[in-house]
């Protein structure tokens, strides 16, 4: 991104901040529901700048202090790369934390590089793609025991419109799923969730475990079966503020069978692995771990660093089969909502082969 640009789009989203700030808590103390509206000013190295509108909501289902925070955002997003994305997310805490909902949908419109499969060359590759995605994932927790969860996760996915040059790697490669596909997933699972808040956690852990059947029920779809682990700690400090934290995730995504290039272990985005482009390293099982300090500056100023790196072995069991890929990054956050440690997220990332991203979001990457 230019420089200009970023100063212009670290100006607005500032002095939207700040006006949020201002207004959004002081009518909203003590209510049940907390609603922070937000234009979007965005970029990521896969969409370049993006402009769109946001609207997160935090709230209670019930008034007693055991019962986490709720959270849902709605957001429209277009870029200069002439992609749109439509999404909603949820995540409900019953009273007392019984059960826990948690739903994901979005419709995407998305040219963007394609890199090649299993390539520790990737550039090589490079060549433009376009698609459209729909996507739906939602997952039922109820409560065992404590923070102890067990319940199912279901998906539907479905890449569709996919065309690039006619002469140019992709079609040379002929990945699964080329001409386009759809699947069903149906996933057991298993939770631990003692995290103090959603958005900006500094104590607890929050860890989940699936294991997803993808049949081949479906016109165009592929068999295959993933393996998924999201474990995460919070440590909390006070070297610059009492809202210091240690963040601490591993991130295991193992598949087998005949997998989509789309649902593959990609490395990249704006999560896990901060500073490649999504896709840009592509293989069927991804080892990613990241460290991340989170500190309060001023007021409402923090800033954030991290460092991380991931595995890409071509079987789950074979670790050291594919070279390492380091990440690590700086970044600034704007607390937008006091009450709920909303904030908005600035964040710049390195990565191996001279890849970088620069990252404007809503909420702490994990």
């Amino acid at each position: 991104m230019k420089p200009v640009l970023k100063i212009i789009a670290f100006t607005l989203l500032f002095a939207v901040s700040l006006n949020l700030h201002g207004q959004v808590d002081s009518l909203r103390n003590h209510k049940r529901i907390r609603f922070t509206p937000l234009p979007v000013i965005y970029y990521s190295p896969e969409t370049k700048l993006g402009f769109g509108a946001l609207m997160a909501a935090n709230f209670n289902t019930s008034a007693d202090p055991i019962t986490k925070v709720s959270y849902a955002q709605t957001y429209f997003l277009y870029t200069l790369n002439k992609q749109y994305d439509w999404g909603n997310l949820v995540r409900i805490y019953a009273p007392a934390n019984k059960f826990i909902f948690q739903g994901r949908f979005s419709y995407t419109y998305f040219p963007e590089f394609y890199y090649g499969v299993e390539t520790e060359e990737p550039k090589s590759n490079e060549i433009t793609i376009n698609y459209n995605r729909i996507n739906a994932d939602f997952r039922f927790n109820w409560q065992i025991k404590d923070a102890l969860y067990a319940g199912f996760a279901t998906r539907y996915s479905k890449v569709y419109n996919i065309s690039s040059d006619p002469n140019g790697s992709f079609y040379a490669d002929r990945p699964a799923g080329y001409s386009g596909y759809q699947l069903i997933g149906l996933a057991p699972l298993i939770a631990y969730e003692s995290r103090d808040n959603q958005t900006y956690p500094r104590t607890g852990v929050f860890a989940e475990l699936q294991v997803s059947a993808n049949p081949n029920w479906l016109q165009d779809s592929h068999r295959f079966i993933n393996v998924r682990l999201d474990a995460r700690k919070y440590i909390p400090l006070s070297w610059l503020s009492d809202r210091d934290v240690l963040a601490l995730q591993l991130f295991i995504n193992t598949n087998k069978g005949e997998v989509p290039f789309k649902d593959m272990a990609d490395i990249g985005g704006g999560n896990v692995m901060r500073g490649y482009y999504t896709g840009y390293y592509r293989y069927n099982n991804l080892y990613a771990f990241q460290a991340e300090y989170r500190a309060g500056l001023w007021k409402f100023i923090g800033i954030d660093m991290w460092i991380g790196g991931a595995l890409t072995p071509n079987e789950w069991y074979t670790l050291g089969d594919s070279s390492f890929k380091p990440n690590a990054g700086i970044g600034l956050r704007i607390m937008i909502n006091q009450n709920d440690k909303l904030n908005v997220r600035i964040d710049q990332g390195f990565g191996k082969q001279k890849q970088k991203g620069f990252y404007l979001d809503i909420a702490e990457a994990y």
